[in-house]
């Protein structure tokens, strides 16, 4: 088995595994993740497979869905899909810890050491939080959480327990929580560009939702 036909082994698989998600987190996403880390490769030239690799899978065992082990269950995954044995160990090495350490929730008080292909595929996660996407996942989140949409102290940030426990307070509390702080972690130039100006996006968004929230003109 060759690396496109692993890839597209993994593609089947997590586009059925996640076709019928409604938080935000859903095949779209992955595709969109993909398509913003190949972009990002285009100037860092690290290992397309690797990127691909790990794009597809970030968002398989995330936290948010899955409370066991997300190693042993990526590993399991890979296993069953008779993927592993046509698979450097390093690599392997590299996506599952790659896929397990680039959210932002296991990097809120200190960050990790990711691989260049981690770094670019964590890059394309944060910027798919960012910009109209970002806004449009924020509220879809939220409404299939039962979150509010709004409360008077959304701007007061929720400490690391709290936000890996149970995450943002409100949809717009999320902004705060995670969103506003996107830009400052991006690892490569290609993001950080691209994250100026879906950041500045945000705050034009936020600036309107309160004009309008407080009636203003």
């Amino acid at each position: 088995m060759n690396k496109q036909e692993i890839i597209n082994e993994v593609e089947t698989y997590v586009k059925k595994a996640c076709e019928k998600d409604g938080t935000g987190h859903d095949w779209w996403h992955i595709k969109r993740v993909c398509q913003n880390a190949a972009l990002i490769n285009q100037t860092e030239k690290a290992d397309e497979f690797l990127v691909t690799m790990i794009a597809l899978l970030h968002d398989l065992y995330d936290h948010k869905f899955y409370e066991g082990n997300a190693e042993e269950k990526l590993i399991q995954t890979l296993q069953d899909l008779k993927v592993y044995n046509h698979m450097e160990k390093e690599d392997i090495e590299n996506i599952v810890y790659s896929c397990v350490n680039l959210g932002f929730s296991a990097n809120f008080s200190s960050r990790k050491e990711l691989s260049l292909e981690g770094k670019i595929v964590q890059d394309a996660d944060k910027l798919d939080a960012m910009g109209a996407i970002g806004i449009a996942r924020v509220f879809t989140y939220g409404g299939k959480k039962g979150r509010p949409m709004y409360q008077s102290n959304d701007c007061e940030l929720v400490s690391e327990e709290e936000y890996k426990k149970t995450g943002s307070r409100t949809s717009i509390s999320h902004f705060y929580d995670k969103l506003l702080k996107l830009k400052d972690f991006m690892n490569t130039n290609t993001a950080k560009a691209i994250a100026q100006e879906r950041h500045q996006y945000l705050e034009n968004f936020l600036q309107e939702f309160f004009k309008e929230w407080n009636g203003e003109k």
